[in-house]
């Protein structure tokens, strides 16, 4: 396991040193395409990726602990745009999704995505998003789906989701705000909540665009 995880780190540096797009962000949680499985354990997120206005793309997500800098997941993901006009059709890959403990168990799923938007005004984007996960070496199967809208004025952005996810059967809201603090920094916060289990999660961060 750990030779497979360092080849996926050298497959992050490589494409790190070939990226048109990337980010470094510091949270006191982590990330996932799904709130609900949001980590309270503080993590170190990096982004990286070709040029998103191109009608393929690819992408990588990289995430470690802080508290002992073990990682704890990569994301590879290959997106197309089926249609890119007003409204736009995305299509994406996870190749894949991995998860990994902090005794480096690596738990591998396959994703495909959907992601659909259309502008009502200047500054509202409506859209939905679907995600249907599959284990690799495991038993996890899941579909997620959303809407969302996304308000942004001046130098602040709201993105309000809300969302089903089979497992479970939970359904859930989730916020997250951001403002530019300047043409690099941005600072974060995000909120989820799942009425079903009264799960509630919150984190903060501060992100650095390159």
């Amino acid at each position: 396991m750990k030779k497979s995880l360092l080849f996926l780190l050298f497959i992050f540096n490589t494409f790190l040193s070939s990226a048109q797009t990337g980010s470094i962000e510091v949270s006191s949680g982590g990330f996932s395409f799904i709130p609900a499985f949001t980590s309270r354990e503080p993590n170190l997120i990096l982004n990286a990726g070709t040029n998103p206005q191109r009608k393929l793309s690819g992408h990588i997500m990289y995430m470690v602990r802080l508290k002992n800098l073990t990682p704890t997941g990569i994301v590879l993901i290959s997106r197309y745009k089926l249609i890119n006009k007003k409204f736009k059709v995305i299509a994406g890959l996870h190749l894949p999704a991995m998860q990994v403990s902090e005794n480096y168990q690596v738990t591998s799923i396959f994703g495909q995505e959907l992601t659909l938007s259309y502008p009502l005004t200047n500054n509202v984007l409506m859209g939905a998003f679907f995600l249907n996960g599959r284990g690799r070496n495991n038993d996890f199967k899941a579909t997620f789906s959303s809407v969302h809208a996304n308000y942004h004025k001046n130098k602040w952005n709201f993105l309000t989701q809300m969302y089903y996810l089979d497992l479970g059967d939970l359904t859930g809201v989730a916020e997250t705000i951001s403002y530019d603090i300047n043409s690099h920094f941005q600072a974060k916060a995000f909120v989820n909540f799942t009425p079903k289990d009264q799960f509630f999660i919150s984190t903060v961060g501060l992100k650095y665009s390159l």
